[in-house]
């Protein structure tokens, strides 16, 4: 039996209260002082089964759309950002890197997020948890912590992104395009030049700020 609130074992746990784990909660904005309160997952231990909550994760993002019915936009805000916060034990950025996991386990893991965007980010009324997205994950190649001239699962996880990234890029939804504009910013793939200059070109209406801003993420110039 577990006495301190802060620590789960869910090494058991079903998908169902998987969900009810990482979305059930009051959802409680990030502090603006040091007095505030933060939200759990910040403070929490988590004791699980990668291989478990890889297959939870991609069930979810294969077909979220059930959210919209369960759960307020604050707690579906607060859940996305612990799902990709380096903090949670179990969040998604720890578990592409775990190579405890078969590389395949964790490509479907990522290329499952284009259903994520289109179901659910493309119009749902997020706050920063979608913009902010792929600044999580994509963001080692723009701080040098990995390399594509490292090969490996560097170059490999590089290239998953990318190209699930460039099917964002290709919803309809200006969301999921802004979205993906700002990972590939920060995936630093050799390919994003031309994958922008070809999306630019099939969408001539967009207004100067998008433009520019997607002009920046050619050139690696985003925050």
């Amino acid at each position: 039996m577990i006495d301190d609130p802060n620590i789960f074992d869910i090494t058991r746990i079903s998908f169902d209260d998987f969900i009810t784990f990482l979305f059930d909660r009051e959802y409680v904005p990030i502090p603006h002082t040091q007095n505030e309160p933060g939200p759990w997952f910040w403070y929490s231990t988590v004791w699980f089964d990668p291989a478990l909550v890889a297959s939870h994760y991609i069930r979810l993002f294969q077909n979220p759309g059930f959210l919209r019915d369960r759960f307020n936009v604050g707690q579906l805000e607060q859940a996305f950002w612990a799902i990709k916060s380096g903090n949670l034990d179990c969040s998604v950025v720890n578990l592409i890197w775990d190579d405890s996991l078969p590389f395949d386990v964790r490509e479907n893991c990522v290329r499952s997020m284009e259903l994520l965007f289109a179901q659910l980010f493309s119009d749902c009324p997020l706050d920063t948890a979608v913009s902010m997205w792929w600044d999580s994950l994509a963001y080692d190649w723009a701080c040098g912590n990995r390399k594509r001239t490292n090969g490996g699962e560097d170059a490999q996880m590089q290239d998953v992104m990318f190209e699930t990234l460039t099917k964002i890029l290709q919803q309809p939804s200006l969301v999921s395009q802004g979205a993906a504009l700002h990972g590939l910013g920060h995936l630093h793939h050799p390919g994003t030049v031309e994958v922008i200059a070809h999306y630019l070109s099939r969408n001539p209406t967009l207004d100067d700020d998008f433009r520019e801003f997607a002009l920046r993420a050619a050139k690696f110039d985003v925050m």
